[in-house]
């Protein structure tokens, strides 16, 4: 990377505008990548520079490049719950339901973290609720395990299989019930989660309860 990009890209990083700009006048590549295959766009969507990401939207920046790792723009504004930049990259084409190199999506990033508006419009937008990743999780699994309520909500309202199984067999169910979330493990039984179902080593989800909220869940899972 010669020096006009390596200041265009550093820039880009940092919100710095007029540098940006002043160096694509000077010839800089807006496409230019680092190391990681990283470009200026998605470092800029990740960190939020809303006004770095529309300019280099309109200088020819790729929505869908990926890294070394697989991942897109979308992905790291997504998590980070970037609404309004999720929306210009999805305008422009940005692939919502792109998954990286361990099949990871910006609707599962974005379902972890709790980000329900972006989880939301990724859904209207046509996510892919029940994507799995490579280890066989979906976003409802993820916003079960980090307890997002009404990123749950959102996610069973739009249709998550509540019944699906990773690769070793277990459900939201089942991490619910680990974790000891007992107003999480009422509402799944109540949207149609199966505590019959048995994972890999032959547990159901009442196997996962741990003693300091066996009492309480119990009656539920028996």
């Amino acid at each position: 990377m010669d020096q006009t990009n390596k200041l265009f890209f550093d820039a880009a990083a940092n919100g710095d505008i007029s540098t940006v700009s002043a160096m694509v006048s000077k010839g800089a590549d807006v496409n230019v990548v680092n190391g990681e295959g990283r470009s200026a766009l998605m470092r800029s969507a990740k960190r939020g520079h809303e006004n770095v990401v529309i300019f280099l939207l309109s200088h020819g920046a790729n929505v869908n490049a990926k890294d070394v790792n697989g991942k897109t723009a979308i992905m790291g504004a997504a998590k980070k719950g970037h609404l309004d930049i999720v929306r210009r990259l999805t305008d422009l084409g940005a692939d919502v339901n792109a998954a990286d190199n361990k099949g990871r999506t910006a609707l599962m990033r974005a379902a972890f973290l709790g980000q329900l508006n972006v989880v939301d419009y990724l859904i209207k937008k046509g996510a892919n609720v029940n994507t799995q990743d490579e280890m066989g999780r979906s976003a409802l699994m993820e916003a079960c395990l980090a307890y997002k309520g009404e990123v749950i909500r959102t996610l069973v309202e739009n249709k998550a299989d509540v019944n699906l199984q990773d690769k070793i067999g277990c459900t939201a169910l089942m991490r619910a019930s680990y974790s000891g979330y007992v107003e999480l493990v009422t509402y799944l039984l109540e949207h149609g989660a199966d505590k019959e179902l048995l994972d890999h080593d032959g547990n159901k989800a009442i196997h996962y309860v741990r003693e300091h909220s066996f009492a309480e869940l119990k009656p539920l899972l028996k």
